[in-house]
């Protein structure tokens, strides 16, 4: 299942200015930046040779911009190549060494315990042992678009996708990638996912959102409501799609994309990410600290924000009680959230 968030521009659609997204400008302006226009790229995996991350006692402070989870075991990913894992739920968490100083924007996990993560500078990590540790697959800097989500069906076939429409593809692992060309007016791709029937799904900026049927073999570009970004979808336990984005925009779509009912969420901050509580509710989190929370199958929410108005860029749900939140303040534990 899905899903996840993604990065937003400051070049969205709507021109609105980074100002307006008050307590999340810093979210907003490290997860992206303003890149030149895109050239001819230069595709191939040899970049020259990676810096390595530092180590930093501070690192689960730090600026996070997404999280996996499968069974106990999580990754998250950010700022200077920052990438930490936890075996256990969530208690405790290690830093991992990497193989890139860059901003990571998405990570992947399978659970085979192979996971991918993607960020500036067309960067692709691979991790054959659940974050553990990490080889570059893939860098190409002069390319100027950042990838910004990444997925795989199983340990061989993978997209990575991300800025002016990039995206990437494997057939061997990560291996060897390949760009493909899909999208002509070269939107950001903000989100990539597969709902539970295998169809995958792109949201993108403009109101743009793609369907495909053959596992990105081929796609189709489905109408939408809205001309702003979209940075994050959720499949819901009926089957339902969520797509959300700037200026608190949500919307629900019972079809797989063909038609789309808008929710009023009473907020006008970006949303980011989302999940599937197992107790049945659906939370979904953005910037200024927003926290929305839904407990009728996402037909309407419910705002739980934090005080602190840190800018949120994923959540998760750990082994305890509560919710695990991604973002400006790191990584921070929420118990409340269901009162």
């Amino acid at each position: 299942m899905f899903w996840r968030h993604r990065t937003p521009s400051p070049t969205t659609p709507d021109r609105r200015p980074a100002r307006t997204l008050s307590a999340g400008t810093a979210l907003f302006l490290s997860t992206f930046f303003f890149f030149p226009a895109p050239g001819s790229p230069v595709l191939g995996s040899d970049a020259g040779e990676a810096d390595w991350s530092e180590p930093a006692a501070l690192a689960p402070k730090s600026l996070l911009l997404d999280a996996v989870k499968q069974g106990d075991r999580m990754i998250a990913v950010g700022e200077r190549g920052h990438v930490l894992v936890s075996e256990d739920g969530g208690s405790t968490w290690s830093q991992a060494k990497v193989p890139t100083r860059t901003t990571l924007t998405g990570v992947t996990l399978l659970k085979t315990g192979q996971a991918w993560a993607v960020g500036h500078d067309a960067v692709i990590l691979h991790s054959p042992d659940g974050g553990k540790t990490w080889t570059r697959q893939y860098a190409d800097p002069d390319e100027g678009s950042p990838l910004l989500d990444v997925w795989f069906e199983d340990t061989q076939h993978g997209l990575a996708v991300g800025a002016y429409a990039l995206v990437l593809e494997t057939t061997d692992g990560g291996k060897t990638w390949e760009q493909r060309t899909v999208d002509e007016e070269e939107h950001h791709w903000n989100a990539i996912g597969e709902t539970r029937d295998g169809t995958l799904f792109a949201a993108a900026e403009a109101g743009a959102f793609f369907r495909s049927a053959d596992k990105g073999r081929t796609w189709e570009s489905l109408s939408t409501p809205y001309q702003g970004s979209f940075f994050g979808l959720l499949e819901l336990a009926d089957g339902s799609l969520l797509v959300f984005g700037l200026r608190g925009h949500l919307y629900r779509s019972p079809d797989r994309g063909q038609t789309w009912l808008e929710i009023h969420t009473r907020t006008t901050t970006t949303l980011m990410n989302g999940i599937l509580h197992s107790d049945g509710g659906v939370i979904l989190v953005g910037l200024s600290g927003t926290v929305l929370v839904s407990r009728d199958g996402g037909q309407t929410f419910e705002p739980r924000n934090r005080p602190d108005r840190l800018g949120l860029a994923a959540v998760l749900e750990p082994g305890g009680r509560g919710l695990l939140l991604f973002g400006e303040g790191g990584i921070v534990q929420l118990d409340d959230w269901n009162n």
